[in-house]
């Protein structure tokens, strides 16, 4: 599904990071570039640039991770939104053009995700 692309994870869990690094080298990405908070990712942006796909975590009171969600969509990169605020997409409707997984995240609901904005980035470069 991710056949060698890169993709952008930005959790400030760690061991949680690195399980989703793990689900997503078993779905064929070749390169997992991990943040764990919006700042990181801007300095590693070089790493991630030509990302395929960002994972991000997104709570309410992280202005900078709602920020960099934003930034990402902008620059035209599929992004799929991590959060336990079941209430997020409604306080911040523009967050509905993401994809987003509410936690605890379930590896066939992170899949499917995937495979959602996958399906949809190519769409749009066709």
């Amino acid at each position: 599904m991710l056949s060698g692309r890169t993709v952008l994870v930005v959790e400030t869990q760690y061991i949680v990071a690195l399980d989703l690094a793990h689900s997503l080298e078993a779905l064929g990405a070749g390169n997992v570039v991990i943040a764990q908070d919006a700042q990181e990712a801007q300095a590693t942006s070089a790493q991630w640039l030509a990302a395929s796909l960002c994972i991000v975590e997104l709570e309410r009171e992280r202005g900078d991770q709602i920020a960099l969600v934003g930034d990402l969509m902008r620059m035209g990169l599929p992004v799929i939104g991590l959060t336990t605020d079941r209430d997020l997409e409604t306080s911040l409707a523009w967050l509905a053009l993401a994809s987003m997984v509410h936690k605890p995240v379930q590896s066939d609901r992170l899949i499917e995700a995937i495979a959602r904005v996958m399906v949809e980035a190519s769409s749009q470069n066709e």
